[in-house]
């Protein structure tokens, strides 16, 4: 059953993918990047809240104390990584943005070897080496179909690889700490997620203003798409959690991943899978046959 999670939420987070990056062509500003990303979350909430439901309430969502701190964790990260990834798809080839999220496989084993005392071997420890080799392939290749990288790209494509792995973690303290049902913990996750990006979307900056209206109705489609996706592939991810270790679930569902995101960038992306793009999808996947 493990593995037929796993093939769900992939499935799911393909999905999702290709509407974000249909939105990336929408969206050209980071108030506006946050802006959708809340709206998503709050439809998200709704998604949630008939899940719990259906549920019959049996899961004690409001009394669980783990559910609450893990679901606070899930829905700041998971905000970072919505809107770190947005702006970075619009800045980089669709299989950069892919690799590079790969190091949030780094970081939830990181910190499993923190709280869960997980071990991590010399290869491991190889393969994240690999792993950096292959993100500057990718980076090179990424700069010749867009252009190269500024110091703000970069940093958004760090983020977007941290938050990552920090959302993958929180799902596994859910499932070790908490006896809620998943749906407790998108619920919190989400509602959290929504506040943190309305507060962001308030605080006034340099940008250009912008019609909000407009925006909302040539993405309001690809939104609720995204939104649901959003739950089927948090939801059945962290129910693999209770068949894998974090060490054989995120190597597994990153490499599905990386095949899925090749074959959508070039099918619907037109982005070449030149001789470059596949040494640095090789040694990607060389550094997941290592850390697995």
């Amino acid at each position: 059953m493990g593995y037929i999670f796993v093939v769900i939420a992939l499935l799911a987070g393909s999905t999702k993918g290709y509407f974000g990056k249909r939105i990336s062509g929408i969206v050209s500003t980071h108030r506006q990047s946050v802006l959708v990303n809340a709206v998503r979350m709050l439809i998200c909430v709704f998604i949630s809240a008939g899940m719990i439901a259906l549920e019959g309430l049996q899961s004690g969502v409001l009394l669980d104390g783990a559910a609450w701190w893990t679901g606070a964790l899930a829905g700041v990260t998971v905000s970072v990584f919505m809107v770190t990834w947005l702006l970075s798809v619009r800045q980089g080839a669709f299989m950069l943005i892919s690799v590079a999220q790969m190091f949030g496989v780094v970081v939830t084993l990181v910190c499993s070897r923190i709280v869960f005392q997980s071990p991590i071997l010399p290869r491991q420890i190889i393969a994240v080496g690999i792993l950096i080799v292959a993100v500057l392939i990718m980076g090179s290749y990424s700069a010749a179909l867009k252009g190269g990288l500024g110091w703000s790209a970069v940093i958004l494509l760090l983020l977007c690889g941290v938050s990552s792995g920090l959302y993958d973690f929180s799902l596994k303290l859910f499932t070790h700490y908490s006896a809620s049902s998943i749906s407790a913990l998108n619920l919190i996750s989400y509602v959290i997620a929504a506040i943190a990006l309305g507060i962001v979307f308030l605080i006034p900056t340099g940008e250009e203003r912008f019609e909000v209206k407009p925006l909302l109705r040539a993405t309001w489609l690809p939104l609720i798409i995204m939104s649901a996706c959003l739950f089927l592939n948090s939801y059945f991810k962290a129910l693999a959690n209770n068949y894998f270790t974090p060490v054989q679930l995120y190597p597994i569902y990153q490499a599905g991943g990386l095949i899925l995101s090749a074959l959508m960038a070039a099918v619907f992306f037109k982005e070449k899978i030149t001789p470059r793009c596949m040494i640095g999808m090789v040694l990607a996947f060389a550094a997941i046959i290592l850390l697995k």
